[in-house]
């Protein structure tokens, strides 16, 4: 009998996997679960979810109100993001190169993680305007609805995009423009190597394009990716293409800032589309 390869809470779903899964469920909208709230939005038993949560508390990822009993993140995670930053200062490397990326375009940038479901913004520069682009590094980015998850997607490894399409089949659709198939998806993960960089417009909000590149690690596979968020209205083809130049000439640098190298053959896609 072989083992199930869904990864929804269940039977054959590991301890850690389900620790995961419910850490997951906290975000800004719902900072904090009852017992009984979280067991039914994870689909798990109370016993199991209890337990489960329990270990984490022990472990400092998760506490509990000592009066509305309700359970919200602990501080062990802001020890890990503290430890993961010293050693691996991602923000500070990518922080300058955004801002001198904005001060290029005029726009919102920023960049983002891939966090196992969505991409994860962890650096953002705004543009000294009154109109611009608004990015929330705490929501969660979908990576068949942005630039960044698209251009995350067609150079991620085989299993991460066939994931990706399994969840296309309840897909979310953000606006008339978010990719709604598999075919649709593939067709626009091909556009997106050829080019080098992706350009989605009004598929997750209504008036934002996103244009975002791969920034690869020194294995030269992508690690992260760095965007620009601009308003759609006022975007023209021209436009477009000095912004799509300049995100390219930043990933090379992000690329190369935090210790990697650009695969040749995208290196070339840069030059052509010069």
């Amino acid at each position: 009998m072989t083992e199930s390869k869904d990864r929804r809470p269940g039977s054959t779903m590991k301890t850690i996997d389900k620790a995961m899964f419910l850490l997951g469920f906290f975000s800004p909208e719902t900072p904090e679960y009852r017992l009984s709230d979280l067991a039914r939005a994870a689909d798990m038993d109370k016993v199991t979810t209890m337990r489960i949560l329990a270990s984490l508390v022990a472990s400092g990822f998760v506490e509990q109100h000592p009066e509305t009993r309700r359970y919200r993140l602990g501080t062990a995670v802001l020890r890990l993001a503290r430890i993961r930053e010293a050693s691996f200062p991602v923000i500070a490397v990518l922080q300058p190169i955004l801002e001198s990326l904005t001060e290029d375009v005029g726009e919102s940038t920023h960049a983002c993680l891939f966090s196992g479901k969505g991409m994860t913004t962890i650096a953002i520069a705004e543009p000294h305007r009154s109109t611009r682009v608004f990015i929330d590094p705490a929501q969660p980015l979908p990576i068949h609805a942005t630039a960044s998850g698209l251009v995350f997607l067609a150079y991620a490894d085989d299993a991460i995009v066939n994931e990706a399409l399994r969840r296309l089949n309840v897909p979310t659709t953000y606006t008339d423009s978010t990719v709604k198939s598999e075919i649709e998806l593939r067709q626009r993960l091909d556009k997106i190597r050829k080019n080098g960089c992706a350009i989605s417009s009004r598929s997750f909000e209504d008036d934002v394009t996103g244009i975002a590149a791969p920034i690869f690690n020194w294995h030269g596979k992508i690690q992260a990716t760095i965007s620009a968020a601009c308003i759609s209205t006022r975007m023209t083809p021209e436009l477009e293409r000095e912004i799509e130049s300049a995100v390219l000439r930043a990933s090379v640098r992000a690329t190369r800032a935090m210790g990697g190298e650009p695969p040749k053959a995208f290196l070339m896609k840069i030059r052509e589309n010069a």
